[in-house]
């Protein structure tokens, strides 16, 4: 069964728990706005895998508390 999440309460989640404003803006992009990784990276200045490893923390942070 998937869950569908609100994008107000992403962005609530996203300002309640991650605390870097970069960090903020990259899970906004990409849980909100859809941005691929590589769109990420690009924009950032940061490597795909960097993307990857900031996504994958910030998720963990985010949704645990959904």
């Amino acid at each position: 069964m998937t869950e569908e999440y609100s994008n107000r309460r992403v962005i609530e989640l996203i300002d309640d728990y991650i605390h870097n404003i970069r960090d903020r803006n990259i899970l906004r992009d990409n849980l909100v706005d859809g941005l691929s990784y590589n769109e990420l990276a690009s924009k950032y200045n940061l490597t795909y895998e960097g993307i990857k490893k900031i996504l994958k923390k910030g998720k963990i942070a985010i949704f645990k508390h959904y």
